[in-house]
This record gives C-alpha cells, sequence and structure tokens, in this order.
C-alpha cells in the first residue's frame, strides 16, 4: 500500500508483490486510481518541459485563467512524438498496463497536454454529445479496469481529487454536474511528486485545480503541466468505442481551431 493512501487509512488491496508496478495496480483496482512511484527521471522531466514549452504556440487557451493552455491529440504532431514515447515506452509504465490490461494492451489515441488548466469532476470517459458512442447503461459497472489513463507530472502536486471506488458506479454522462461528489462521499486528495506517474479509471470520478486555485498563482511561479495517453485492452468493445468516439471528439476540436484561427 503506498504512503499517500495508507496515510488516508484507506484499504486498498493488498498485493502479492513488492514490485511498485504490482502495488499501482493494486491501488488501481481497488480504489480507481494508483500511483507509480519515480516513474520519471530528472532528465525526461526536464526534457519534457522544454518540448512542452517550446511548442505553447499549438495549444489552445480553454479557461479563464490567462496562462491555461491545452493540446488534445497532442501525439499527432511530430514535435510532441518524444512525450508519447516517454509514457509509452517507460519500462514501469508498461509493467503495470500489461499486469492491468493483459501484455498486448494499447493506446487509444486520446492523448493531452494541459498546462495550469482547471478541471472540474468528472470522469474521463465520452460525455456529452459524445456520449452515445458508449453503451446507453452501466459503462462503469460492467467495463472498469478496462481502459485506464496514465498521466506523467512535471511537477510536485496535490490538485488530484477522488471518489475511491466510484469507477465501479455509473452516473449519467449529459452533464459533469452529475460526477460532483454527494456531501457523505469519501474524498481523497492524492500528493503526487516530481516524476510520478498516476493510473486513473476512465470510469473514476476525480477533479484537478480549481479555477480559483490557479488565479492564486504568481507570474514567476513555474506552469504546471500534466502530460497523459491512455490504454485500453485488445479486443475489447469498450476500448474500441472509447477509440471511435474520441475521434469524433478530436474531429470537432480540429474544427472549432479551424473555425476560430
Amino acid at each position: 500500500m503506498s504512503n499517500a493512501f495508507r496515510e488516508r487509512g484507506l484499504a486498498v488491496c493488498a498485493s502479492t508483490s513488492s514490485e511498485p508496478e504490482s502495488v499501482a495496480v493494486a491501488e488501481l483496482a481497488d480504489t480507481g486510481v494508483g500511483v507509480l512511484r519515480g516513474s520519471f527521471d530528472i532528465g525526461d522531466i526536464g526534457a519534457a518541459r522544454r518540448i512542452v514549452l517550446d511548442n505553447v504556440g499549438l495549444m489552445r487557451r480553454t479557461r479563464r485563467n490567462p496562462s491555461s493552455r491545452h493540446l488534445a491529440g497532442f501525439h499527432r504532431y511530430p514535435d510532441l512524438e518524444p512525450l508519447h514515447r516517454m509514457i509509452t515506452g517507460n519500462v514501469l509504465v508498461r509493467k503495470a498496463m500489461a499486469t492491468a490490461l493483459g501484455p498486448d494492451f494499447r493506446t487509444i489515441g486520446l492523448t493531452d497536454i494541459t498546462i495550469d488548466r482547471s478541471q472540474q469532476w468528472h470522469k474521463d470517459l465520452l460525455r456529452g454529445r459524445f456520449s452515445h458512442h458508449l453503451e446507453p447503461d452501466d459503462n462503469c459497472a460492467n467495463h472498469h479496469g478496462k481502459v485506464i489513463k496514465v498521466i506523467m507530472y512535471l511537477q510536485r502536486s496535490s490538485s488530484l481529487q477522488f471518489v475511491p471506488g466510484s469507477h465501479r458506479r455509473d452516473v449519467p454522462l449529459d452533464s459533469d454536474d452529475h460526477a460532483i461528489p454527494d456531501p457523505d462521499d469519501c474524498v481523497i486528495r492524492l500528493p503526487v511528486d516530481l516524476g510520478d506517474a498516476v493510473l486513473i479509471d476512465v470510469c473514476t470520478t476525480h477533479c484537478g485545480s480549481s479555477d480559483e486555485e490557479l488565479e492564486m498563482m504568481e507570474p514567476g511561479d513555474e506552469p504546471r503541466v500534466l502530460i497523459s495517453t491512455v490504454f485500453g485492452r485488445k479486443n475489447c468493445a469498450f476500448a474500441d468505442r472509447m477509440e471511435v468516439g474520441n475521434a469524433a471528439r478530436l474531429a470537432d476540436w480540429q474544427r472549432r481551431e479551424v473555425n476560430s484561427g
């Protein structure tokens, strides 16, 4: 059990191995979130930050915070492909994905870079007008554990909050308001260190920094950068639906980018 979870008294399934990937996957299966501590070395972190900041021009401001930026589908840009390979080629990440998803795991084209970007409560499923790509009911109850997001942290952070066990519970996907926890729900704020990788089941209810938190940043503060990609099982209908729906969402993103330019 990781120190972060132990400090909160959260009962996590015991792993039969002390290997970090086994511990993280056990956390993931039990709570919906796992952490691979120290997955990326300082050299990787520095290189990733330089690549991101050198390509800010590719990213759109999508929040009221003036420094906020977001790029969906970053793996499509040759200058940013090394960031994707940092995650997909990472030894610990690959071991964790093989343990969680099977040896023939794959990515599904759902990648993001965010800088100083707020994130309300939500599940990483296809939501709103793209939710029709999924089954009408019980996606989480039936398909948790099949599609997993991996987030590379380029700085220390305590912004991630999640509801343990929510990866097994469905909410309507027409609005993120349905994902806001009830007052009696257990909510965990998870501290993450520089170079950690966070594993999140796409069915897990979670949130990041608020607009108010980001507006407290000073002008010289280091940008808060997150890089993520999503893995799924091979020959999995749920992963296939997520991939197809994300492609439609990405095409819509591109249309709006062209129209706004």
